[in-house]
């Protein structure tokens, strides 16, 4: 039997792998998006086959002549002449670009790229559509709870009678209809002050000839009094306020001061001293804590709280449409589709991103390789049959009556059982006589295919469907079933007509080394709906090992990294471009592995632009923050290694970072979120412990009573003039909100510690073993190594007990691992027994047990 290498197991590498198996090839199939003429029935086996060979090509994949170019005006009537003149570029508005030799429509980017009397709509210039077109419209944000004198953008969602969207020009207007706020204009957007003190009611309307849409404001006293602090608890992704929320004021021993729940407006005023750590509880949503609030402010507080991440579970299933014809020797496609995320996307779980997993056996040229793609990943050709959709999970929100098996909306709103957000696509289809044999190889390293085939290709599209509605169930066993939306998208909606290059800042250091692989995303961020991905960009850092990217072909300087990007389509158009480079010491996506570093800068895009050749890049200016290394927390009642109990510190601040962010996720992935300023991560936090009858999520919740899995996430967060802006002011200003947060943050990086955790490998259970045999068990989660300085936490003592006299409680200690993270230990000569129990413990440096105690048992036999 034919030996089938093991699967690749990561979604991350399967999407990068998959992705440059598809675009790792030349450029002359008929399905691409690239123009054809009257020269289709010109056979030829070689260039000079063709009337021109300046001008044409053979297309030795079909044995056709096609047009070829070196230049924008080799695509043009002035440099081709009539006779042999490319008919669709001269009927475009905005004519051809020649993109890797071949002749493509250009694209707009914005109503500036168009004449006055056009807009830009789906990267092509036309008229812009009537407002009579209008049935429907949704304001964003719907609902607002905040104090008097705050000011609040306003936007509005239109669509037409198909329910698909329609980006106005002109037609749309603003206004106050309640004495609750002030302001008005003209556009997509505008902006109103709450005026006056009011609870719920429909204060702003957008309004588009006979159509009105409305936002409820909920406007607040001004918190005047001494001596406490006014705390506004709302659900982050719908605006509504969280009732019956447990606030606790504790001082800096981490003892509750007071304690008050939230009333229907979610409101809770408590008394408080200066240097007060805030925390919110409610078991439907993620714990927050706001460590060392400066009572010199304002005394008042907006907190969003996120609903527990996998509590629900639902979205839409995805079928593409308009393939390209499958032809004679057959054909890749695939398509990785996503519902918009918002906020940052380390504010969501993966299961809320990404489905399961399932096999897809690869075979090409008589070999089969198996990888583990995620549900969301659709996959067709090579031997696999395409499934009719794929399944796309979503992260709750709003919701109208427009959505299927939803009896009232804002009740479903209100419990998170619905969202709104957009679906989105990235699609590819190669011939597969033109797929290299390379990409079977197990050592293929496919970020690194990506990186060297994407700027040449011509085949990756985008694809979007901007208000998809969707219901959410409870994850628990045994609930009904909720109605699926089954939406379709064109699988080559608008093509990744714009490669450009990007300048990246120097990557930071990871213990041993610098980050080695880097993923650029251009995106538009959806007010109301979240970042939605329009193309991407790829790199490694491997030879040599340093701060730079190695140098992509053609591009002979480190440090850039080709893109390719769509314009803003189908709805999106008028949002703002933003650009995410994200460097990580690992594979990219899926679960978050134990140990991953990973260090992102964002940036705002003035627009994606043709520039092939790189002769301007877009400069990253602000630099990628370090990795926050040395974050530690002591789960114990005692002090432990310098930690007082329940106290969180960082053993130093992150250079650059503002704000760090500690996440304990427990096993049901409920969470517990630690806010802090970056110059007083080092000084320390104590957690209070949570009212009576609040799971403690610093813990994993199991029956043995482990510590939770921890992150910390250092961020740089600015005004866009460049103001730091500090905790204080954004959970003053609401700032910690998903989208106020993401626009804010300049700079993100992350550590997944994991929770200390020892494995065996081997023996397995019950196995026989010989005198002296080395076993091996696998650390995660803890740093093993014998030296402070370099961060290191302990080791693994191995305690042997039930044997004979050469055996029973004979300790071994390991402190060397391997970058797998095992270590072997070797039990000693003289053991044996019919019933040997081994216990591989985690201990720290002083070789005293971890607390809680991490261990793990075998009972082997040794003869």
């Amino acid at each position: 039997m034919r030996h089938i290498p093991l699967p690749v197991r990561s979604p991350g590498l399967v999407l990068a792998c998959l992705l440059a198996c598809a675009l790792g090839c030349g450029m002359s199939d008929q399905n691409s998006p690239y123009i054809h003429g009257g020269w289709a029935d010109d056979a030829c086996t070689v260039d000079q086959d063709c009337a021109d060979p300046a001008l044409f090509f053979c297309n030795t994949a079909l044995s056709r002549c096609e047009p070829s170019c070196r230049t924008d005006l080799d695509c043009s009537v002035k440099r081709r002449g009539e006779l042999n003149a490319i008919a669709a570029c001269e009927s475009q508005a905005l004519g051809c670009r020649c993109d890797a030799s071949r002749c493509v429509p250009a694209l707009c980017t914005g109503d500036d790229g168009c004449d006055d009397q056009q807009v830009c709509r789906d990267g092509a210039c036309r008229p812009p559509p009537s407002p009579s077109t209008a049935v429907a419209c949704r304001v964003v944000p719907e609902h607002v709870v905040a104090p008097v004198g705050t000011a609040l953008r306003f936007e509005a969602w239109v669509t037409d009678a198909r329910g698909e969207p329609v980006v106005l020009r002109d037609g749309l207007t603003w206004a106050a209809v309640s004495a609750s706020v002030k302001g008005g204009g003209t556009g997509a957007g505008a902006t109103f002050t709450l005026d006056s003190v009011g609870t719920e009611v429909e204060a702003v309307e957008a309004r588009v000839g006979t159509i009105a849409c409305r936002a409820s404001v909920t406007v607040l006293p001004p918190h005047t009094a001494e001596g406490q602090v006014r705390v506004v608890v709302t659900d982050a992704l719908t605006g509504h306020p969280v009732q019956a929320a447990s606030v606790v004021v504790a001082d800096a021993l981490g003892g509750a001061t007071a304690r008050e729940s939230t009333d229907a407006q979610g409101v809770a005023v408590l008394a408080a001293r200066s240097d007060s750590t805030l925390s919110v509880f409610h078991p439907d949503f993620g714990y927050l804590t706001v460590a060392n609030y400066d009572m010199a402010g304002s005394r008042d507080l907006r907190l969003p709280l996120r609903r527990n991440p996998v509590d629900r579970v639902g979205g839409v299933r995805a079928r593409f449409t308009n393939l390209a014809p499958v032809v004679p020797n057959g054909s890749l496609s695939l398509g990785m589709a996503g519902l918009s995320v918002p906020g940052l996307l380390s504010e969501a779980a993966p299961a809320q991103v990404q489905g399961p997993d399932r096999a897809v056996d690869l075979t090409l040229g008589g070999a089969m390789r198996q990888f583990q793609v995620p549900a969301n990943i659709w996959v067709n050709g090579l031997g696999v049959v395409a499934p009719e959709f794929v399944d796309v999970p979503g992260i709750a929100g709003v919701c109208d009556a427009a959505l299927a098996g939803v009896a009232n909306p804002d009740a479903a709103t209100r419990v998170g059982g619905c969202g709104t957000r957009a679906l989105w696509a990235l699609t590819a289809q190669v011939l597969n006589n033109e797929l290299p044999a390379g990409m079977m190889d197990p050592g293929t390293d496919p970020l690194l295919l990506l990186a060297r085939a994407l700027p040449p290709s011509g085949r990756f599209s985008s694809a979007v469907s901007r208000d998809v509605q969707f219901a959410l169930r409870s994850s628990n066993p045994g609930e009904p079933a909720v109605s699926v939306p089954l939406v379709s998208l064109d699988f080559r909606q608008v093509p990744l007509a714009f490669p450009f290059v990007t300048r990246l800042p120097p990557l930071p250091r990871f213990r041993d080394g610098y980050l080695q692989r880097v993923l650029v995303v251009g995106s538009v961020t959806a007010s109301g709906r979240g970042t939605v991905p329009l193309g991407l960009g790829a790199a490694v850092n491997v030879n040599p090992v340093d701060p730079n990217t190695d140098p992509q072909p053609g591009l002979s300087t480190p440090g850039l990294v080709r893109v390719r990007m769509a314009p803003a389509h189908h709805g999106l158009e008028g949002q703002a471009y933003r650009l995410l480079a994200l460097a990580s010491s690992g594979t990219l996506g899926g679960e978050e592995p134990m140990g991953r570093a990973t260090s992102a800068v964002m940036a705002p895009l003035d627009a994606p632009h043709f520039d092939p050749d790189g002769l301007e890049p877009v400069t990253l200016s602000d630099a990628f923050l370090g990795i926050p290394e040395g974050g530690r927390y002591n789960p114990d009642a005692s002090p432990w290694h310098g930690l007082l109990p329940r106290e969180w510190r960082m053993s130093a601040s992150v250079p650059g970072a503002t704000l760090v962010r500690a996440t304990f996720t427990n096993a049901a992935g409920r969470r517990w979120t630690m806010w802090v300023d970056g110059r007083r991560s080092v000084t320390g936090v104590r957690l209070p412990v949570p009212p009576s009858g609040m799971e403690d999520r610093t813990f994993q919740g199991d029956t043995e009573g482990s510590r939770a899995s921890l992150s910390v996430e250092a961020l740089a967060v600015a005004t866009p003039e460049g103001r730091s802006l500090n905790l204080s002011t954004l959970a003053e200003s609401g700032g910690l909100a998903p989208e106020p947060l993401a626009a804010a943050a300049r700079a993100v990086s992350t550590l997944n510690y994991g929770r200390p955790q020892v494995t065996w490998l081997e023996p397995a259970e019950g196995a026989s073993l010989s005198r002296g045999a080395t076993v091996r068990v696998r650390v995660d989660g803890f740093q093993v190594g014998t030296s402070s300085a370099n961060g290191d936490e302990g080791g693994v003592l191995l305690t042997v007990r039930d044997g004979g006299p050469g055996c029973d409680g004979a300790l071994v200690r390991g402190d060397v691992t391997t970058r797998a993270g095992e270590v072997a230990l070797t039990l000693p000569a003289a053991c044996s027994g019919p019933e040997v129990t081994l216990v591989a413990s985690l201990v720290d440096l002083l070789g005293l047990p971890l607390r809680p105690a991490v261990s793990a048992v075998r009972t082997v036999r040794v003869p």
